[in-house]
C-alpha cells in the first residue's frame, strides 16, 4: 500500500521521530511510505528522512496561529502554491491513505482532496478545535480512521464529537541496538531526561529530587534543548557540575548509550518515546504515574513508576535505583524484552495494513469485534 504522512517537521519532536520509524519500517515490509514537510523547518528533520531512505517533499503549509497574526499571514499568502504542490504530489503518487498529524493540515486537505482516504494519527492530546461541541464534528467529518499512540489519548478523544469515529490504538515502535549497552562499573550513576524543555516535562520536578540525593553519585544529561530558567534553577541548587546540557542530539546511540537511568516525570504524556527507546537499549526508566507511561512500564518488572508532581517520591526511586546495580540491570532487561521487539511488530503491522482484521481486536463494549467492528469499534494493538 502507498502512505503519505503529513510529517510535520518545522522542528523534530517526539512525533517527527515515531513517524520516521514508522515510515522506515512500512518501507521495509513492503509498502511505499512518503512524507510531506513543512517548508518552514528548522533544517533538522529532512537529514534524518534522508539518512533513512525516506522520500520527501517540503510544502509551504503553515498553521493558523490565534497569538501570532504574522505567522498567519504567512500561511494564507501561501496556501494557494501549498495547494498546488500537495496535489501534484498526490497525483504522482496515488496514496491509499493519507495520514495527518494534526486537524488544520487535515480539514485543508479534504477541501483539495476530496477522494483521499484519511487518517488523524494523534501523538498528543486533542487540539482545542477537536473538543469544540460544532467543529469537532467538522474534524471528525473528514476522518476515515482516528488512530491514537495510547489508550490514553484514546480516552481523551472518546471525550470529543470524534467519539463516533473508527478507532485505533498504536504504540510506537522502535529498533533494538545491534549491540547491548556497557554496563558502568564505576563513577557516579548516569542519568538522563530526554525531551524539549517545557513546564509538562517537570524538569524541575527532577532536580528538586536530584537535590535530596549525594552529590557524588549521580550525574545528568538533560537532552532536548537549552534554557536559561532552568539553567538558573540548577545552579540555585547547587546542581551545576552534576549537569550537562548536551542539546538536541539525533543519534540514539549517543543519547542512550552512556546512560544507566532514563527518568521521565512528565504528566500527562500522550505516549513517551524516551520510554520505548530506553528499553530497547536495556535501560530502566523512572516515570510519573501519569498519561500513557503506564502503559509502557510494568512497575517493579521494567521500570518504576512514582507519583506525579511529587519530588519526595521521584528521589526515593532514584535513590534505590542508584545505589542497586543490579535492579537496574534485571528491570533494563526486563525492558528491553518487553517493550522494543513486541512493540515493533504491533506498531509495523497494525498501522501498516491499516484495514486488516486483527484477532485481538475488541469491540467498544469490550466484547468481540464484529465483522464492521474494523470499521465502527475501538481496538488496540501493542
Amino acid at each position: 500500500m502507498k502512505f503519505l504522512f503529513f510529517a510535520g517537521g518545522t522542528t523534530v519532536t517526539g512525533m517527527e521521530i515515531a513517524l520516521l520509524s514508522l515510515m522506515a519500517r512500512l518501507n521495509a515490509i513492503g509498502h511505499q511510505a512518503v512524507a510531506i514537510v513543512s517548508g518552514w523547518n528548522d533544517g533538522g528533520y529532512a537529514p534524518m528522512l534522508d539518512a533513512a531512505g525516506i522520500a520527501h517533499h517540503e510544502v509551504f503549509l503553515g498553521r493558523i496561529y490565534r497569538n501570532n497574526p504574522d505567522w498567519t499571514r504567512g500561511t494564507l499568502y501561501a496556501l494557494r502554491e501549498a495547494a498546488r504542490d500537495i496535489r501534484a504530489i498526490v497525483a504522482s503518487l496515488q496514496p491509499d491513505w493519507v495520514v495527518f498529524g494534526e486537524v488544520q493540515s487535515l480539514l485543508f486537505c479534504s477541501l483539495i482532496l476530496p477522494g483521499t482516504r484519511r487518517a488523524l494519527y494523534l501523538h498528543g492530546e486533542p487540539e482545542r478545535i477537536m473538543r469544540h461541541p460544532i467543529a469537532g464534528h467538522l474534524v471528525g467529518w473528514p476522518v476515515r480512521r482516528v488512530i491514537c499512540v495510547s489508550d490514553f489519548l484514546a480516552r481523551e478523544v472518546r471525550r470529543t464529537p470524534l467519539r463516533h469515529a473508527s478507532l485505533s490504538v498504536v504504540h510506537n515502535g522502535t529498533t533494538a541496538p545491534a549491540t547491548p549497552r556497557k554496563t558502568t562499573t564505576s563513577g557516579p550513576v548516569r542519568l538522563g531526561i530526554i525531551g524539549r524543555i517545557s513546564e509538562q516535562k517537570r524538569h524541575t520536578r527532577l532536580l528538586d529530587a536530584l537535590a535530596q540525593l549525594p552529590l557524588n553519585s549521580f550525574h545528568l544529561d538533560i537532552v532536548g534543548g537549552l534554557d536559561r530558567a532552568l539553567q538558573d534553577r540548577v545552579a540555585v541548587r547547587g546542581l551545576s557540575a552534576n549537569v550537562t546540557w548536551t542539546g538536541f542530539v539525533n543519534d540514539r546511540a549517543a543519547i542512550y548509550g552512556d546512560l544507566d537511568i532514563v527518568v521521565a516525570p512528565a504528566i500527562d504524556e500522550g505516549f513517551g518515546m524516551t520510554v520505548v527507546e530506553a528499553g530497547a537499549f536495556g535501560l530502566p526508566v523512572i516515570a510519573a504515574r501519569s498519561g500513557a507511561f503506564p502503559e509502557l512500564i510494568r512497575h517493579g518488572e521494567t521500570g518504576l513508576l512514582v507519583e506525579p508532581d511529587n519530588a519526595d517520591a521521584l528521589a526515593v526511586a532514584l535513590r534505590r535505583l542508584i545505589a542497586d546495580a543490579g535492579l537496574r540491570e534485571r528491570l533494563g532487561g526486563a525492558a528491553r524484552a518487553h517493550l522494543a521487539p513486541r512493540q515493533l511488530q504491533c506498531f509495523g503491522q497494525r498501522a501498516g495494513c491499516g484495514c486488516r482484521r486483527s484477532s485481538t481486536a475488541h469491540s467498544v463494549t469490550g466484547g468481540p469485534a464484529s465483522d464492521e467492528g474494523e470499521e465502527h469499534g475501538y481496538h488496540r494493538q501493542g
